[in-house]
C-alpha cells in the first residue's frame, strides 16, 4: 500500500480522443517527456516485426517492407493509455481492433 503512495509511481490515466492513435500521442508533451518518438519507433519495429502481416495489408507491405512496421504501429489506435512520468513508462492498455476486411459492427 505504501509503494502506491510514493510519488515514483503514481499513474496517470491519458483521455484519449475517438481517433488518438500512437503516432497523435506521441505529438503531446507528456508521451515527449517519457521518450522521442525515434526512440519509440525503434524499440515498436522490434515488436512489430513478430506480428504477422495479415492478407488485407500484404500488398502495402510489399511495397515497402522496411517502412511497413513502422508506420503499422504509428497507426494503432489504443483504448486506453496510462503513464508514469516519474519511471518514464508507458502503458497502452489495449489496442482496438482494426475494421479492415470486416463489415461496419455499428
Amino acid at each position: 500500500m505504501h509503494a502506491a503512495q510514493k510519488p515514483k509511481s503514481k499513474l496517470k490515466f491519458v483521455t484519449l480522443d475517438k481517433e488518438s492513435n500512437v503516432s497523435t500521442l506521441w505529438r503531446r508533451e507528456e508521451f515527449l517527456r517519457i521518450c522521442s518518438k525515434k526512440e519509440l519507433a525503434e524499440k515498436a519495429q522490434d515488436i512489430e516485426v513478430t506480428i504477422p502481416v495479415k492478407k488485407s495489408q500484404e500488398t502495402r507491405y510489399n511495397l515497402d517492407p522496411g517502412s511497413f512496421f513502422v508506420n503499422r504501429f504509428w497507426g494503432r489506435r489504443p483504448d486506453g493509455v496510462a503513464i508514469n512520468e516519474a519511471l518514464k513508462i508507458v502503458y497502452i492498455l489495449e489496442f482496438k481492433q482494426s475494421t479492415e476486411g470486416r463489415g461496419s459492427q455499428r
